[in-house]
């Protein structure tokens, strides 16, 4: 009888060991129902269903030991007043572009692009906190504000545009400034930038059935 045991984990990484098909000595069952920890039998044990997802979490979590520092653009610094733009994808050029203006006009702006998002990088928490204000410039509705909001409990803004068109830098720089300037609404988490231009009041639309 075959000892293999194909849910037995590495302690580090949580990983399974990698069984080679056509290797005797390594057969196990396959498929979609869940497994009994270590055997890999099939198993429809409720706490046995609840320790292989708390395993399955983990092991998604320790991935964050392989991010590497988050880097961050422009002012650093953070503290009362600042801004972090945070963005995403296709973003980055024009979110570069800018903050990079932004700190040569000598506000306090930074960028930080995420490249991993499940999971996140471990230090984002802290860089998120850093910042007075929190930006997520995005090409959808707001996919990762919501994300970020809930995860850090930050008061992050979104700007979000859905035009088939990347963001001007001419609307990210009247984005910031309105940031900047505590000129967005407290009570408005988003705007869409219109025929370019940042307006606090087109923070959705206005439907009618007329």
């Amino acid at each position: 009888e075959s000892t293999f045991a194909p849910y037995k984990r590495e302690e580090d990484t949580l990983a399974r060991p990698w069984a080679v098909p056509g290797n005797p000595g390594t057969e196990h069952r396959i498929g979609g129902l869940e497994k009994q920890n270590t055997t890999g039998n099939v198993n429809y044990e409720p706490d046995n269903h609840q320790l292989m997802t708390a395993l399955r979490q983990q092991k998604v979590e320790r991935v964050t030991d392989l991010i590497p520092p988050t880097e961050i653009h422009g002012d650093a610094t953070g503290g009362p007043g600042s801004l972090l733009m945070l963005g995403w994808g296709g973003t980055f050029g024009s979110i570069h572009t800018a903050t990079r203006h932004a700190v040569d006009d000598g506000k306090p702006v930074a960028q930080v692009h995420l490249r991993h998002l499940n999971p996140m990088p471990a230090d984002l928490g802290d860089i998120v906190k850093r910042f007075d204000k929190v930006l997520i410039p995005e090409l959808n509705t707001g996919q990762l504000r919501p994300l970020i909001r809930g995860k850090f409990l930050v008061d992050a803004k979104g700007l979000n545009k859905i035009q088939g068109k990347p963001f001007l830098v001419e609307e990210l720089g009247q984005a910031i400034d309105l940031m900047l300037a505590s000129d967005w609404p407290a009570e408005t988490e988003a705007i869409m930038p219109r025929h370019g231009t940042v307006n606090p009041a087109d923070a959705g639309y206005e439907f009618t059935t007329a």
